[in-house]
């Protein structure tokens, strides 16, 4: 004798409801996992992000400041070369003013009596 879908649902109901509600039960808890699963990785990367955010401001903050150091350096030195460059104008314009205000005579002493030392053989 067959059975029909409605003797067979009515006599295995309550076999089918406890497939059906292991399924539900199974099919929430990998949801639930997934989930719990998806938010730490979420949280993962949310640190990861933060810790090199962190190391970025940190390396910009570094840079900057070398970078000041660097131009205040750079600025005295060429603080230093104006003024040797002015000193060494000074002591041109004070040479060439005592050039100008003095007079030198050269005495060669003893040309007059260089004679020659050399014999030569006849």
């Amino acid at each position: 004798m067959a059975l029909t879908p409605e003797q067979f649902f009515s006599k295995n109901l309550k076999w089918i409801t406890l497939i059906l509600l292991f399924l539900f039960l199974f099919k929430s808890m990998q949801s639930c996992n997934r989930n719990t699963m998806l938010s730490m990785s979420q949280q993962q990367y949310i640190d990861i992000i933060d810790s090199l955010e962190n190391k970025f401001n940190k390396l910009e903050k570094e840079s900057q400041d070398s970078i000041k150091k660097l131009n205040f350096q750079l600025t005295l030195e060429k603080e230093k070369a104006s003024s040797a460059d002015k000193r060494a104008e000074a002591v041109q314009n004070a040479v060439e003013k005592t050039r100008y205000n003095t007079t030198t005579n050269i005495v060669v002493k003893g040309a007059e009596e260089v004679k020659d030392t050399t014999k030569k053989k006849k």
